[in-house]
């Protein structure tokens, strides 16, 4: 009895370690109106929590097509903020700037090329450099997302190339 007990404490616990993050259109998050989830690095999209349905995964700040982790599949790479193309780390490939909970396109930090803004308290992704609630384009209910998993949900949902 106590290899069972023991067995399904490390089950549980195994479990609710796995982060996992909601992402919704709108405030009234409603299991139903789910655009993905994040789940241990990977992007799935809708409700589904199937590893094999992933549409990006990330690791080590790199983000891979699909559920991979191939160097092969690299799409992109995180370094110091800076998104770049691939297995990159040439200025000239550098697509997008994560500074500040802002997401820049391109290798800037200017204010006219915010895109996004990540408000981790209000857990929102607002347009640009706003963080008026009229602007919120996606609500985030779970655990808070890195960059990398931030740029793969942004890559999931088209809301950035």
């Amino acid at each position: 009895m106590n290899k069972l007990v023991t067995f399904l404490l490390s089950v549980f616990f195994a479990t609710s370690l796995n982060a996992q993050t909601y992402i919704y259109s709108n405030e009234h998050t409603y299991f139903a109106d789910m655009l993905c989830n994040v789940q241990g690095g990977s992007v799935i999209p809708g409700k589904s929590t199937m590893w094999s349905d992933a549409i990006y995964t990330t690791k080590n700040n790199k983000i891979f097509k699909g559920f991979s982790t191939s160097t092969f599949d690299i799409l992109y790479t995180m370094n110091e903020g800076k998104v770049y193309v691939g297995d990159s780390g040439f200025s000239f490939d550098v697509v997008y700037t994560f500074r500040n909970g802002k997401v820049y396109k391109g290798d800037s930090t200017m204010l006219m090329d915010c895109i996004y803004t990540y408000d981790i308290n209000s857990s929102k992704l607002y347009k640009g450099d706003s963080t008026f609630g009229i602007d919120a384009l996606l609500f985030i209910q779970g655990d808070i997302l890195s960059s990398s998993e931030l740029i793969s949900v942004l890559l999931a949902l088209k809301m950035v190339e």
